[in-house]
């Protein structure tokens, strides 16, 4: 698994050759006990596996429908509904913000890995 995984969409795994580290968020539709689910965000749906052996549960009463996570892990099929083995889960239902802001993210990232968005590190010192 690479240091930091690319932000995707769902919709974006699609055909992408395997493997692929990602890292994706979504809310979850289904649950097959507590080692697999299927999580949709705005463009589509994922299958999540190992989930219970991922770091990062704290709770694994919090694997289960409606709740918004953050999962990090390898991409293993992206013919038809992505799967993606699973490294890290987060619950981020205690935080909507992240769920209102993945959409900017992902765009961001991807703008700044084409090289279309030069971050200006003079801006971050005023903060």
């Amino acid at each position: 698994m690479s240091i930091c995984p690319r932000k995707y969409f769902i919709k974006d795994l699609i055909n992408k050759p395997t493997p692929i580290d990602v890292w994706l968020q979504g809310t979850i539709e289904q649950t097959v006990g507590r080692d697999i689910l299927i999580i949709s965000d705005t463009f589509g749906r994922a299958k999540i596996t190992k989930c219970e052996t991922a770091n990062g549960v704290i709770d694994k009463n919090s694997i289960k429908k409606g709740t918004y996570c953050c999962i990090i892990g390898t991409a293993v099929k992206t013919k038809g509904v992505p799967e993606v083995q699973a490294y890290k889960f987060i619950d981020l239902s205690s935080q909507p913000e992240m769920k209102s802001s993945w959409e900017i993210e992902v765009n961001e990232a991807n703008l700044f890995l084409e090289g279309k968005l030069i971050p200006n590190i003079e801006d971050c010192h005023k903060l």
